[in-house]
């Protein structure tokens, strides 16, 4: 029984541990390149999308999304660290953090107003 126990756990964690992220990588030019990751649980819905400079580092606008397809952030690196104005977007409020050098200078939040 114990053995039956241990070969479903093992069996279990495999499985939980073998979905891979699917990522799509397009050569933009020398100095950059652009990055697509999917959901690990359906990828061809698209999780985020930003670039990579030459030396391998975050760099320029990155989206984020739900799995609705929705944008939940926008963010923006330069050469590897938070740079400038990053939107989180929230059902019902919209924030703005805004980074200089990697720290945050000013955070703005606003609410959602539906009609």
């Amino acid at each position: 029984m114990k053995k039956l126990m241990f070969a479903m756990v093992l069996l279990f964690s495999v499985t939980v541990f073998s979905q891979e992220q699917k990522v799509d990588y397009k050569k933009i030019d020398n100095e950059v390149v652009q990055a697509t990751y999917y959901f690990a649980d359906n990828n061809t819905v698209v999780e985020k999308v930003g670039f990579f400079n030459k030396e391998g580092k975050l760099h320029g606008t990155w989206i984020s999304y739900n799995e609705a397809g929705k944008e939940t952030t926008i963010a923006n690196y330069n050469n590897g660290k938070k740079e400038g104005d990053w939107t989180y977007f929230k059902e019902d409020k919209v924030s703005v953090v805004t980074y200089k050098d990697n720290k945050i200078v000013n955070v703005d939040t606003k609410a959602v107003v539906v009609n």
